[in-house]
């Protein structure tokens, strides 16, 4: 009969040993052979803002993260990393996404676009302008996320009323609360590029 205290069994287990008694034997048996090695690096190309971009990323690592940190587009700013406040929205085929909680293998291969495609210091877009005269920007910090969401919006939409933006912008945060500002730039540049209204 074997003897074996609950320390001695205890050591077993942790080494991965597994204890099995039978009909008064004992039988040490290894564990299970370890799992297959996870694919751990991807490839693939990103149409960002018209132009194919090739990535190479770890299977868990975001959207954001590819944009941002391997391809240096750095106009997407990531704050809550939570899904929550919309400063790190992108366009993925014309829908807003948080790039911050998408997977870089949800987005490879399709259409993104971020706020380096709205417009630069040379030639900017009418949202741009308008919301530098209505002072929609304070900090700035949730500026890239909802003007990206506000053209999806003009894309589908030219003539959206107040509530309409408001619903469109309803999943963007504000540290400033330039929400006034930030709905009428969007109201007022649908009326300019309707050709209803000018930028003086």
């Amino acid at each position: 009969m074997m003897r074996y205290s609950r320390r001695n069994f205890l050591k077993a287990a942790g080494a991965g040993i597994t204890l099995t008694a039978i009909e008064g034997e004992s039988l040490f048996a290894a564990v299970a052979p370890p799992l297959p090695t996870p694919i751990t690096k991807e490839r693939a190309t990103f149409i960002i803002n018209g132009k194919p971009l090739v990535a190479e990323y770890e299977a868990r690592t975001t959207l954001w993260e590819v944009i941002a940190v391997k391809l240096g587009l750095t106009g997407t700013t990531r704050s809550c990393n939570r899904a929550s406040c919309g400063a790190c929205s992108v366009l993925i085929d014309g829908t807003p996404f948080y790039s911050c909680h998408t997977l870089a293998m949800e987005a490879a291969g399709k259409k993104i676009f971020t706020i380096e495609g709205l417009g630069d210091e040379k030639n900017l877009h009418p949202l741009q302008k308008v919301g530098y005269l209505y002072m929609a920007a304070d900090c700035g910090f949730c500026t890239a996320g909802w003007s990206v969401t506000a053209k999806a919006l003009l894309d589908k939409n030219l003539n959206p009323s107040a509530d309409e933006v408001k619903s469109a912008l309803a999943g963007h945060i504000c540290r400033c609360a330039a929400y006034s500002a930030i709905v009428r730039t969007v109201v007022d540049t649908a009326a300019v590029l309707r050709g209803e209204a000018e930028i003086i």
